[in-house]
């Protein structure tokens, strides 16, 4: 199943990509500055951007990755070291060394990252690499939330705010935020969610234009008008491959990456994203 991660990590660029080996970011194009530390920063400590059509990497928030750390964080966030944890899930190994193995079902294995990773957000994009094994719908990509207690891993009765991405198996993101009684923001792709291979789902959110968009491997696959506000959620619950619904099964495959941006990607930019793969931040 990894050989599709291969192939896209290693397909034909025409983009510069940022590459991030042992929690450090490095530039694999000429001439961009050395960022001396944080992923995203030039040497000054100012936001370093890419070129026409590319990302602006100074947007990127949060990057997971899955690799053994030689100081036992078990999930790195290589650009502001708010690290996660794994509950139950394990690192794969072999060709799945790099990849984060979640059984589903009724195992209660997930990715546990750390709380209030929306707070301050308007402008927003949620980017997951995964390998989907199929079977149940409503296995969560990922899930932000809480239920009505708001306390830290509670999952008592309905959620009261949260944001997700599940495969039904058609890809499917929705929106709640207080008071209860609010409705949900929702939009749905139109094809499902392909398994047994590596997948690039993500969504943007643009609040200035009271828009969200849902891609799958770069492309859009639906929008839909977003009047919500992102910081709304009170997300004490963030989580991946585990949803706020204590019913919902837990996601059956894999994850390569997780990244969090501070702004709306483009298409160009998600498409871009697409054709450098997990092991790239397009530039």
């Amino acid at each position: 199943m990894l050989a599709a991660a291969t192939l896209l990590a290693c397909a034909p660029q025409s983009v510069n990509a940022v590459s991030c080996d042992g929690g450090r970011c490095a530039d694999s194009g000429a001439g961009a500055p050395d960022s001396g530390g944080v992923a995203g920063t030039s040497a000054g400590g100012e936001p370093a951007t890419g070129g026409t059509g590319g990302v602006a990497v100074g947007k990127l928030l949060h990057r997971y990755s899955f690799d053994v750390s030689p100081d036992g964080v078990e999930v790195v966030d290589s650009v502001q070291g708010r690290n996660g944890a794994l509950v139950g899930a394990v690192y794969g190994d072999g060709e799945a060394a790099g990849t984060v193995l979640l059984a589903g079902k009724d195992s209660n294995q997930y990715v546990d990252l750390p709380n209030h990773l929306l707070d301050g957000l308007q402008d927003a994009t949620l980017e997951a690499w995964v390998i989907w094994a199929g079977g149940a719908a409503w296995q969560r990509v990922f899930d932000f939330g809480e239920d009505g207690s708001g306390v830290d891993g509670s999952r008592n009765g309905a959620p009261r705010s949260y944001v997700f991405f599940s495969c039904n198996p058609r890809p499917r993101f929705a929106f709640k935020q207080p008071p209860d009684q609010s409705s949900e923001i929702v939009m749905t792709g139109g094809a499902a969610v392909a398994s047994g291979r590596l997948t690039q789902l993500a969504v943007t959110i643009d609040e200035s234009a009271q828009l969200a968009s849902l891609y799958v491997d770069g492309v859009e696959a639906a929008s839909t008008r977003f009047a919500g506000k992102l910081s709304d959620v009170y997300d004490v619950n963030n989580w991946l491959g585990r949803s706020e619904y204590l019913a919902d099964p837990g996601f059956e495959g894999s994850f390569t990456e997780f990244r969090i941006y501070g702004m709306a990607l483009s298409a160009s930019q998600l498409a871009a994203s697409f054709a450098a793969g997990p092991d790239a931040i397009v530039q």
